[in-house]
């Protein structure tokens, strides 16, 4: 594991200033590159303008109305009108208008959450395959110089031809590992330059981000919750559900309009006055009162799936959190005791071991050093994902 450790160290001092980018820079740089992100923003403030007009009144009317008849003087008739809901429709719709433009923000929030949640993940992904890159190029040295020395012994008569071809195999394997690991991490790289707008990232890390948890679950569960922007989004849809209904029950009372008349002929004195009107929905809102209670509860209920399967999909990360953790401090306890592949190293140039037998111990280290990686890679995406509402 020191040995691990210290190729790690190496290759973080062999990095350029330029690709010493933490992860809170990719964050910060993708937020402000993101096109999904610069999109939303125009999209966002188009549906504010419109949740705003729906405040507004109905159009005036403007009428023009002449006879052409000499007998009555050619008369000719102009009228002025503007239409009104009734009253408390206007308390109602200005509430939901300020829900849905609420609403709004939550929606930019999960956008610009999940956007930087999958970066940050993205960036967990290419620390792994960097550590595994370190690793890999470690062992491909020892092997590469396993293969001279036993080519070189192979030549002299000390080796056999059957224990050449196995360290050769050996080499073979790790640089082939290497070159998908290489792969993985330039797609990755790909993949990170996409969220940032098309504008590269260099991200070379080998240590993962600074990351604890050190609440108890109910605490960080509430947590969670009450900065979620999806469940927020539920609740307040479900708020202006409630408010649909109050304002449908308000349509079916009258609506009224209210005018300005002006009469004039050749035969007759003008004339002006007012006009009002009532308009009663007798048919027009027929089962709309009955389709808006139903949203409502529809609304209702989807709040409270939503919030079950929130808990639900946290209950189940923070036990794998837990899990990894207990799984992780058990390797690190391992790893720290003795520096296993030196040893083996050493073993087999001194002739203690054979090589069959430098290869058998070698491969369960290597498998050992591998799940470690592993498994630490799922712990930081595991805590990733359970610290997102910090995002």
């Amino acid at each position: 594991m020191n040995r691990v450790i210290f190729v790690i160290m190496i290759s973080i001092l062999g990095l350029s200033t330029k690709a010493q980018n933490t992860v809170q820079d990719v964050l910060s740089a993708i937020e402000k590159n993101n096109p999904v992100l610069k999109a939303n923003k125009q999209f966002f403030e188009a549906q504010n303008l419109g949740f705003k007009s729906q405040t507004n009144l109905a159009n005036p009317e403007l009428e023009w109305e002449k006879s052409f008849s000499s007998e009555e003087g050619k008369p000719y008739e102009i009228l002025l009108s503007q239409s009104f809901d009734f009253p408390t429709s206007y308390l109602y719709k200005n509430q939901i208008k300020k829900a849905q433009i609420a609403n709004t923000e939550n929606y930019k929030a999960k956008s610009r959450q999940d956007i930087l949640l999958e970066a940050k993940l993205l960036c967990i992904n290419l620390i792994y395959y960097n550590k595994q890159k370190a690793e890999l190029e470690s062992r491909l040295i020892s092997s590469e110089s396993l293969d001279d020395l036993f080519q070189k012994r192979l030549a002299e008569g000390d080796a056999t031809i059957l224990e050449a071809n196995k360290i050769k195999m050996l080499r073979l394997n790790t640089a082939n590992q290497l070159k998908m690991i290489n792969t993985k991490v330039s797609n990755l790289s790909d993949d990170l330059t996409k969220l940032n707008g098309g504008k590269q990232i260099e991200f070379k890390l080998l240590e993962y981000p600074l990351m604890s948890i050190n609440q108890e679950m109910k605490d960080l569960l509430t947590q969670s919750l009450s900065a979620d922007p999806q469940l927020k989004l539920l609740s307040t849809k479900e708020e202006i559900s409630a408010k649909e209904t109050s304002l449908v029950k308000t349509n079916s009372l009258p609506k009224f309009s209210i005018g300005y008349r002006y009469l004039n002929s050749d035969v007759m004195q003008q004339a002006n006055g007012i006009k009002l009107g009532l308009s009663i929905p007798l048919w027009e809102n027929k089962n709309k009162v009955k389709r808006a209670r139903l949203l409502e509860q529809f609304s209702r209920e989807e709040y409270l799936i939503g919030k079950m399967e929130l808990e639900n999909k946290f209950l189940k990360l923070f036990r794998n959190f837990l899990n990894l953790e207990e799984s992780l401090k058990e390797y690190e306890a391992i790893f720290n005791e003795k520096d296993y592949d030196t040893l083996l190293q050493k073993a087999l140039t001194h002739g203690e071991i054979s090589s069959i037998e430098y290869l058998t111990e070698n491969i369960y280290y290597y498998e050992s050093v591998d799940t470690y990686l592993e498994i630490e890679h799922e712990y930081y995406k595991t805590m990733s994902e359970l610290l997102k509402f910090r995002l």
